[in-house]
């Protein structure tokens, strides 16, 4: 019996301690998966909020960058537009000059040539016809200028002018290009009209000219509505996503997409961005929030799986090394929560258990993965991609932290701004290919003389170069090296060597003056384009 007790005894004994082990173990791993899970939940629950927050950023992004493109367009119409108006004006030096025949005579004939040499260099595509037009007031009804194209035509062709008094002032399809601007006393933007002179949906940039208070006539341009549409059908926001445009409330382009716009601004389905166009229109971006779930349950999925991992190795390590574990895994949970929060620079500890190896890998790679979506995201939105440069994105918000210094009071900067001379005529003559390899020669010039400086492309062929400190004091010097090497360099095409000329104007801010870092850039723009001009002349 006392043998029997013993064995009892040593088997509730071993039963006991076997029981024990068991227990604690079986907490360590339970402990050990409710963390795992909750780290994990956390994960999800913080990248998705992550995932969601720089997709709406994305999407405002890309509205602005659309925005600024189109606008660019527009930009390139009112500034050829402003040009013409500088040269007619120049014609006129006294009251009688204005009603003076020859005078006049003289004007048309001089501004047919300058204006065809204008709308050669405007890089905006659209552009389908230009005109000057007298006051009948002071000339004839139908003194003035007209070139256009035709419904389905590539060539500006002259025309015979309207008569402006031959119809109603509130006929906008025939002259309502003349007596709008006039009403207004401004340079305006007209909305979306059929003109009937040239059969051709359009849209108007017209600016009524005055020589003191005396009005003398119009001069404007007009832009194909189609290459706008166009500008705006080719915008995309991820897989399901569409853009249109809107003016005073009304849809004028949907992208062919049919739906009630209160509906959808009103409903839940779609991300939606809104930017204000210079001609007054607003560009509205529409993103699907089922793309962007997509995007975040692709992300999910992977966290998920991960977790899925980690749970299996905890088990198995907490069966092996439940107290080397311990150190380990409080690296791992603190790495964990790192990243959900959103803080991608993780470093893991190495160690010489496996599994805790296969665990610092996967959360490196993860982290990662994430960091290089991120940086895409954030170079995508604030880079040139041919170039490299800083694009509209990044210029845009340099120019409203200058603004805020022009406020303060503590400016002190200059502006330079670059023009690609004969791109156009570069890509006609060789090609796209050629053109884009001028454009990303001149980009190095310019970033190579100005290393201080941030350097930014603002259109197809324009830079813009915001100097400071001593750059802004070596302006002169810097500018000289930039001419040297200009003369100095040049591409090579199939079709030959091609030469890199680039116009240049300068505008130093003036407290007394300039309320905006806009004012300055005007100046520097309005210097370039006379650099141009008399590059130009001296070239012919």
């Amino acid at each position: 019996m006392d043998t029997e007790k013993l064995i009892k005894k040593n088997n509730k004994k071993t039963k006991t301690t076997y029981s024990m082990q068991f227990r604690f173990l079986m907490t360590v791993i339970f402990a050990m998966l409710a963390i795992t899970i909750f780290i994990g939940g956390l994960s999800l629950y913080e990248v998705d909020n992550y995932i969601q927050g720089q997709s709406e950023e994305f999407v405002r992004v890309t509205g602005a960058n659309e925005a600024a493109q189109i606008n660019g367009s527009l930009g390139n119409m009112e500034k050829s537009v402003k040009v013409m108006e500088s040269y007619l004006m120049d014609f006129f030096t006294s009251e009688e000059d204005i009603v003076d025949p020859e005078v006049q005579k003289k004007v048309i004939k001089s501004a047919e040539e300058m204006f065809a040499d204008v709308i050669k260099h405007t890089s905006t595509g659209g552009a389908i016809a230009y005109y000057f037009r007298f006051d009948p007031a002071i000339s004839d009804s139908k003194t003035g200028l007209f070139y256009s194209k035709v419904s389905g035509g590539s060539e500006f062709i002259r025309f015979e002018p309207t008569d402006i008094l031959l119809y109603d002032k509130d006929d906008t399809e025939h002259v309502g290009w003349f007596w709008q601007p006039y009403e207004a006393g401004e340079p305006i933007w007209m909305k979306p009209y059929h003109n009937q002179n040239n059969d051709i949906l359009m849209i108007s940039y017209v600016v009524p000219m005055y020589y003191g208070e005396k009005f003398i006539g119009v001069v404007g341009m007009d832009f194909d509505y189609k290459f706008l549409a166009e500008q705006v059908h080719s915008i995309k926001v991820y897989e399901n996503g569409f853009a249109h445009l809107e003016i005073d409330g009304e849809v004028i382009y949907n992208d062919e997409h049919e739906y009630d716009e209160k509906e959808i601004l009103n409903s839940k389905k779609y991300l939606h961005v809104s930017e204000k166009l210079v001609n007054g229109m607003n560009l509205l971006l529409f993103a699907s929030y089922d793309d962007i779930r997509h995007i975040r349950y692709e992300i999910g999925f992977k966290i998920l799986f991960v977790v899925m991992i980690l749970s299996a190795l905890f088990m198995i390590i907490a069966v092996f090394v439940v107290k080397r574990i311990v150190a380990p895994l409080k690296k791992l949970t603190e790495a964990s929560v790192k990243l959900s929060n959103g803080d991608y620079d993780v470093e893991i500890e190495d160690s010489d258990t496996y599994e805790i190896k296969l665990l610092s890998i996967a959360f490196e790679n993860m982290a990662k993965r994430l960091r290089e979506r991120e940086e895409r995201l954030h170079l995508s939105a604030n880079r040139d991609s041919l170039t490299g440069l800083r694009n509209t994105t990044a210029y845009t918000a340099c120019v409203a932290e200058f603004d805020k210094e022009i406020k303060s009071k503590g400016a002190d900067f200059g502006v330079l701004v670059l023009d690609i001379n004969y791109l156009k005529e570069t890509n006609d003559k060789y090609g796209h290919d050629a053109g884009n390899k001028l454009i990303v020669a001149a980009a190095q010039i310019i970033s190579g003389i100005f290393k201080r400086s941030p350097v930014f492309r603002v259109g197809g062929d324009e830079f813009v170069v915001i100097l400071q400190n001593r750059d802004l004091e070596d302006y002169e010097e810097l500018c000289e090296k930039l001419d040297t090497e200009c003369e100095n360099e040049s591409i090579v095409t199939e079709g030959g060597e091609v030469s890199i000329g680039l116009a240049r104007g300068f505008a130093r801010y003036k407290p007394e003056e300039d309320t905006q870092f806009l004012d300055v850039f005007n100046c520097a723009d309005n210097a370039m384009y006379r650099h141009k001009r008399k590059m130009k002349s001296v070239q012919e």
